[in-house]
């Protein structure tokens, strides 16, 4: 989430961008020269190639990006999801929001085996998301759910990841005249959820 730009009237946020469009395009086309170039060595790579743009295709169709506008001066706030297939409009009320948060959580993942070891190996990552919570009860994302795995380094490097985040979401607390609450996991071990 990066605030594109602020006034005292005004905030616009957006998560998301092409990054993920690229990248599917980019495996569309290595698994399509893989499968032109590499047919007649072996049947599987045909089959490889295949999964390869499946993934590709997949990345393109299901990359989103988020864009949040609060206009103190009209108190609404308009939420804008955009997909290549589908999407999300939707205005809210300001005086509705009840809180903003950010929210983290264990969760178990596999790593990949390294070395000589044969097995995956199960290790507990942070996943953290920010949303708007409102008085009815309704949630509102304001950005993609993070891990450490997935975090992009910007400008800020000493203020990364799950720090920027926090930051972030406190300053769109504070603009629209909101508590801003931290819900940290529990101890590692606690609280963990297996994906």
């Amino acid at each position: 989430m990066k605030i594109i730009s602020q006034s005292a009237d005004e905030l616009v946020l957006q998560e998301g961008s092409a990054t993920g469009i690229a990248i599917g395009v980019v495996f569309v086309m290595v698994g399509a020269c893989v499968g032109y170039f590499l047919h007649s060595s072996s049947p599987i790579v045909i089959w490889i190639a295949l999964a390869v743009v499946v993934i590709g295709i997949a990345a393109v169709l299901f990359s989103a990006s988020i864009t949040v506008h609060a206009n103190k001066t009209s108190g609404r706030i308009s939420y804008q999801k955009k997909r290549l297939i589908g999407g999300q409009d939707s205005t809210y009320a300001i005086a509705d929001v009840l809180r903003i948060e950010t929210r983290k959580q264990w969760r178990v993942q596999n790593s990949p085996p390294t070395g000589n070891q044969n097995a995956s190996i199960p290790q507990p990552v942070l996943v953290w998301q920010s949303v708007i919570v409102f008085k009815d009860g309704r949630e509102l994302p304001l950005d993609h759910q993070k891990t450490s795995s997935t975090t992009t380094i910007g400008p800020a490097v000493l203020m990364g990841g799950q720090g920027a985040e926090v930051a972030i979401a406190t300053q769109v607390a504070n603009f629209l005249s909101v508590p801003f609450q931290e819900i940290a996991p529990p101890n590692i071990g606690m609280g963990v959820i297996q994906l």
